[in-house]
């Protein structure tokens, strides 16, 4: 088998690659703390209109619901899911850089 030695080829592996792959890295990091996090935070989160009042509407951000918030926790969810251990494996492959994460769950 010939190398790949293709200009616009090795690029593309530098650019979007291997910073993705990085990237999901860290997003499979940081979701397996929300799994354990939104595991036990779910209930406070009534799916309807109530408002999470983070006292961030003063600043210009989006007022979120308990809707809002269990529909996020729904796509992570699925997205997380189908990241599975040949997945992690195959996403660690191009990374360079050492995964620079600590769980924030110190409930585990």
């Amino acid at each position: 088998m010939a190398d790949i030695t293709d200009a616009e080829a090795i690029k593309f592996v530098s650019e979007y690659i291997r910073p993705m792959c990085e990237n999901i890295r860290y997003m499979k990091a940081r979701g397996d703390d929300f799994a354990i996090k939104w595991a036990q935070l779910s209930s406070k989160f009534p799916n309807d209109t109530s408002l999470v009042e983070d006292g961030r509407g003063a600043e210009g951000v989006s007022r979120l619901t308990g809707a809002d918030i269990n529909a996020v926790a729904t796509v992570f969810n699925a997205l997380l899911g189908d990241i599975d251990a040949t997945a992690t494996a195959v996403i660690a492959k191009p990374c360079i850089r050492p995964l620079l994460y600590t769980s924030q769950n110190t409930d585990s």
